[in-house]
């Protein structure tokens, strides 16, 4: 019996590695699945007939605009804003994400429970039947939304509050890399050569990094997974594999010391699984690990951006946060409203009203009445 259930341990990474066509463009850990609260909502405007009211169909309105019309924005990216109970609205943000890349984004409400805002994000597929398929929602419970693409992509995120909810809150979209960094004490710093390097006068490429450490430096599992195989190979030296059933991905590292695994293993992130040397095609460099990241059919992928940490902490919010909320002017000549996806700027001028729904870095994003629209403008263009 325990030896059927190594072989099926054994076959299991293999068998999701097979399986990786089926699996969804995104990582979403239970806590953040996408739920049907804002649906569900919508539904019970609709059923209480307050979706035929003003404000109700306002707030359907909004929301189908924020998808629309989404502001782009770069990550990190911090937003101080307000939302008017008196006006129903909702705000998307639209963003890049890159695989290898975990997309952390935080929601602190001013108010708390008493906002009652919605928090759901999407996969931007233009052309698609459904363009924004919804494919995660923000956990009020642990104070954010994670997710992890595996494929680079645009992503939009929706906020919205209930009917006559609203006030300030900060919204926060940050990176972090996916992976653990597999040399202990040391940093990407250390990579001194990289994915795509020539090899062999030019006749293959570099299926990996190589991380420069002294020799017996400690090599670890980047993620949860499975030792697939511990062995030695011509070029590789000494070698090991991990497969992660979760990303559906192959971590090879080579050149090893030392092999401290054995096959079937199961082992988390930090765990030791051998130590860095110079072995195989190696013996006549420095001693460094060889680390390499596999998709199915042993299709090398980059590892950078799994190991690369991003500038996590975003700009400086430099303009006044209490301003945000209130009603102000366009103080300069010509100013370009801008920041929304798909949208050509449009030029404002002075002593137009305005009111400030938000400020990020070095802009205030206001809504301006008489177009009816919003965007992104200069903090020294508004006046209080």
């Amino acid at each position: 019996m325990e030896r059927r259930s190594n072989i099926r341990l054994l076959m299991y990474p293999a068998i999701i590695l097979a399986l990786a066509s089926c699996a969804s463009p995104e990582i979403v850990e239970e806590p953040f699945e996408p739920t049907t609260s804002h649906a569900d909502y919508r539904d019970g405007l609709v059923a209480m007939e307050i979706a035929e009211t003003a404000a109700g169909t306002a707030w359907i309105r909004a929301a189908d605009r924020a998808l629309t019309d989404a502001f782009l924005v770069t990550i990190p990216v911090r937003e101080i804003a307000y939302f008017d109970p008196l006006r129903p609205d909702a705000v998307g943000f639209r963003f890049a994400a890159l695989r290898g890349q975990r997309i952390e984004i935080i929601l602190e409400i001013e108010n708390g429970a008493e906002t009652r805002m919605f928090a759901d994000l999407f996969r931007v597929e233009p052309g698609e039947l459904d363009p924004f398929p919804q494919v995660a929602s923000y956990s009020e419970h642990l104070n954010r939304l994670e997710f992890e693409p595996r494929r680079d992509g645009e992503y939009l995120l929706r906020l919205q509050p209930e009917l006559l909810r609203g006030g300030r809150y900060t919204v926060s979209i940050r990176t972090v890399p996916a992976l653990s960094f597999p040399v202990e004490g040391h940093g990407v710093e250390d990579i001194l050569s990289v994915f795509g390097d020539p090899r062999d006068g030019g006749a293959r490429r570099h299926e990996g990094v190589d991380i420069f450490a002294p020799r017996g430096t400690p090599v670890l599992a980047v993620a949860p997974g499975v030792v697939r195989s511990v062995g030695t190979r011509d070029r590789g030296g000494l070698v090991v594999s991990i497969t992660d059933p979760e990303r559906q991905l192959v971590y090879y590292y080579a050149h090893l010391d030392e092999q401290l695994s054995t096959r079937g293993t199961l082992v988390q992130p930090g765990d030791v699984i051998g130590t860095v040397g110079n072995t195989g095609n190696a013996v006549t460099t420095p001693p460094h690990l060889h680390f390499g990241v596999y998709e199915r059919r042993w299709n090398a992928i980059d590892p950078w951006n799994f190991l690369f940490p991003y500038r996590a902490q975003p700009p400086e919010v430099r303009g006044n946060p209490t301003a945000v909320g209130s009603p102000a002017r366009v103080v300069s000549d010509s100013v370009s409203l801008d920041g929304v996806a798909g949208r050509a700027p449009v030029t404002i001028d002075a002593d137009e009203p305005v009111l400030v729904e938000g400020a990020r870095g070095t802009s205030y994003r206001i809504h301006v009445p008489r177009l009816a629209m919003s965007g992104y403008v200069p903090l020294e263009s508004i006046g209080f």
